[in-house]
């Protein structure tokens, strides 16, 4: 019966002994949230709407293990499991400890309209918490994975454009865009890294002014911040999101903008910032955004300053006539720790963005922003493909600068006040 699989154990043969000692004998199922993923295998059969996920768990001291399967209809299960429906889970028969266990789960999914999962226009969107909605998963950023992806049956004449996999990410980083796509090779990093733009049908001078920067932005990124982490070949890809829906989304290596963003530079060179801050390295708890959207505001607006610094400058621009819209008790970083709901609380809007941004301008003016690259460039090694919290980030500042950023950080962060464009810190 669908919802349960009983497996039995394996007996020595003969003499009616113990079971051999690698055999595995299972447990019954048992919910444990706290329970990582180490890394996760998956295939996509696009026509018949099929999956599969092999996925390898960490060891924990307690039984147990709990998956997130949105509205997957599950097919099977290689080990026990038991289906919540109410909250959208399903756990599973792990016993304690069981580091690298690894389970196999087949599963039907289905499209989803707007920003749920996979759409029937050809693009994925699973931030913040619809990874179940298209894989058994945990939408929590702070449990990064490990991942290899591979599609069948990719429409005729359509290209998919999606990494065949990376090393430890959040879960909303795993994604593909289906189009009728032409890549543009942009150039290449001093690193070595390949950078281009996949554009649909009339999209290419947009998709050349959009990324006219790009490559230099990226390169000053590799140089200053640090090693890439996600392979050697990087771009913007161009999706149909619809009217109204602006932006990007951090889908490294191949990064998704919205056509309607495609042709400004800032949003290209935020979603290619994402490599280090975000994805490079995730958000412990989702109160910490500002730390993964605030560094990355910041970031384009740096490494446009250095590369195109006509361009920086009306980026810095267009970010004070935001500050300004941004009311002054809007949430830029809760002081808790997963107790928030990023979107239903309001956390998710420009606010983390811009004030970030501004938090960190004033540091580089208190310290100078090639000092304050040092600092963010220590923290990047010391976080890298690891969970972090926004304090980690004010202690690495004070550790490489000298200064202690925690009261700048609650004039721009914390404070229902809102300082004026450019304000340095105290």
């Amino acid at each position: 019966m669908r919802g349960f699989i009983a497996l039995l154990a394996v007996a020595a043969c003969g003499d009616g002994g113990p079971a051999p000692p690698d055999a595995y004998i299972p447990a019954e199922p048992a919910s444990n949230p706290g329970r990582g993923i180490d890394k996760t295998a998956l295939s996509f059969d696009l026509t018949a709407m099929t999956g599969r996920a092999t996925i390898d768990f960490e060891g924990s001291d307690a039984p147990g293990a709990t998956l997130e399967v949105g509205d997957l209809v599950i097919d099977s299960v290689s080990v026990p499991f038991q289906a919540d429906p109410a909250t959208k889970t399903i756990a599973l028969g792990l016993g304690a400890g069981d580091y690298g266990r690894q389970v196999q789960i087949e599963f039907h999914w289905k499209h989803h309209p707007g920003f749920e999962g996979a759409t029937a226009a050809g693009y994925t969107f699973l931030w913040p918490y619809h990874c179940g909605n298209l894989f058994p998963c945990h939408s929590q950023p702070r449990d990064g994975m490990a991942t290899t992806l591979a599609l069948t049956n990719v429409p005729a004449g359509k290209t998919a454009v999606y990494s065949f996999g990376f090393p430890e990410a959040p879960s909303y980083q795993v994604a593909w865009a289906i189009d009728d796509y032409t890549e543009l090779p942009l150039g290449t990093t001093t690193a070595g890294t390949q950078v281009s733009v996949w554009y649909r049908t009339n999209e290419l001078a947009t998709a050349q002014q959009g990324t006219a920067n790009l490559v230099a932005a990226f390169d000053w990124f590799e140089k200053t911040i640090g090693p890439y982490r996600f392979g050697t070949k990087v771009g913007t890809v161009s999706v149909k999101w619809g009217p109204g829906a602006y932006g990007g989304m951090e889908h490294h290596p191949f990064w998704h903008v919205g056509s309607a963003s495609l042709g400004d530079q800032e949003t290209n060179v935020h979603e290619a910032a994402h490599g280090w801050f975000g994805d490079g390295i995730r958000i412990a708890c989702w109160e910490d955004f500002v730390l993964s959207e605030g560094t990355t505001t910041y970031l384009a607006g740096r490494a446009l300053d250095v590369v195109a610094p006509s361009v920086g400058a009306q980026v810095w621009q267009s970010f004070a006539s935001e500050l300004a819209s941004i009311p002054a008790t809007a949430l830029v970083w809760p002081q808790s720790c997963n107790t928030v709901d990023i979107i239903k609380d309001d956390l998710f809007t420009n606010a983390p963005y811009v004030r970030g941004a501004f938090f960190y301008r004033a540091v580089a003016l208190k310290v100078g922003a090639a000092k304050l690259d040092e600092a963010l460039r220590a923290f990047y090694t010391g976080f890298g493909s690891k969970a972090a919290r926004m304090t980690d980030m004010i202690a690495a500042i004070k550790s490489i600068t000298g200064y202690d950023a925690t009261t700048c950080a609650d004039m721009w962060l914390t404070s229902t006040t809102k300082p004026a464009a450019e304000t340095p810190c105290p």
